[in-house]
């Protein structure tokens, strides 16, 4: 590690205990958020050469195993709600930490590393329920063979190359996906000169633009949107080289390698609905299933208890039984 990125760490730590207690006062809705963190535990695992943090909660040994993967910026503390109420249903619950501006091909590599540690450390009937960001990196992990045997992906997947999720991508009313189709070219030039320049991430994702539309899920989505903005834990900026990754990164293998029983929860006013769909229709003949939920991007935080009941639905067929 240089000495910029340990005094990085160094701060990332001190700023996380200065402001340890805020995931309790903002993201947590349904449930004591005492009794969340006096069940919560922290495990290590090594990826690239550097320590990486697991909040997890632990049903036993031999118990099944979940992943949870967030999606651009936040950290794993946004999804502490979720993860509980998960392992209140008899499952390990694991929470990967922030994915900190890093390129989709490392990311790949450290969900990997995460789901050996979960392996070594516990059993091998692992599923990963990941959105957004963590959805593509789980997404093409699972195209390269990854140890999970089961997975759940929410406003992901994609083929990050494939000319359909581009137009994806720069379709849409919110004002970001047109600032997407104007800096995209520009992105593409200063991104082969200056790889560690960074943009913040709400020029080309606007979280308060993907609020839910719904009036009884705009104002629970509103509060949360709000604590996001204002969260010092979360990332601010990434560099062009890991936005650049989003467009750009091949799949390891043809969608036909996929073997991992896939579920995908598409909200109906979500991000790329019509592209996810189509993704789905493409995917081959192994055990699928395509939720559409009444809801937006972040329909998982403001429903948690219906996100819990679909999500642990599909790992008690496709992992319990495993």
């Amino acid at each position: 590690m240089t000495a910029s990125e340990n005094f990085r760490a160094v701060m990332n730590a001190q700023s996380s205990m200065k402001n340890i207690g805020y995931w309790k006062e903002h993201y947590v809705i349904e449930t004591d958020a005492d009794e969340i963190e006096r069940n919560s535990k922290l495990t290590h695992f090594v990826s690239d050469g550097k320590s990486f943090e697991l909040l997890y909660f632990e049903k036993g040994k031999d118990a099944p195993n979940i992943l949870i993967s967030q999606g651009s910026a936040g950290h794993s503390r946004v999804f502490a709600e979720l993860g509980y109420l998960m392992h209140l249903q008899g499952y390990n619950v694991f929470i990967m930490p922030k994915h900190g501006g890093y390129t989709i091909s490392k990311l790949v590599a450290r969900h990997k590393d995460a789901l050996q540690h979960i392996l070594t450390k516990f059993n091998d009937k692992i599923g990963v329920y990941a959105e957004g960001l963590g959805g593509y990196a789980t997404f093409y992990l699972a195209l390269a063979h990854g140890p999970m045997k089961s997975m759940v992906l929410e406003n992901a997947p994609a083929i990050l190359t494939e000319k359909k999720f581009h137009i994806a991508l720069f379709e849409g009313k919110e004002h970001a996906a047109e600032r997407r189709k104007k800096l995209l070219p520009l992105i593409k030039i200063l991104a082969k000169l200056f790889p560690r320049m960074t943009l913040p991430i709400s020029v080309y994702l606007d979280f308060s633009e993907l609020i839910d539309t719904k009036q009884e899920n705009r104002e629970i989505e509103r509060r949360l949107v709000e604590s996001f903005l204002k969260d010092p834990d979360f990332d601010r900026r990434y560099p062009l080289s890991a936005i650049m990754s989003l467009v750009s990164t091949s799949p390891p293998n043809p969608l036909s390698v996929l073997k991992v029983p896939t579920m995908l929860l598409v909200a109906k006013r979500g991000l790329f609905a019509s592209y996810l769909k189509d993704l789905y229709g493409q995917l081959p003949d192994i055990e699928k299933r395509l939720v559409e939920v009444d809801g937006g991007v972040f329909w998982m935080c403001s429903h948690k208890k219906e996100a819990v009941r679909v999500i642990c639905g599909w790992f008690d067929k496709t992992l319990k039984l495993a």
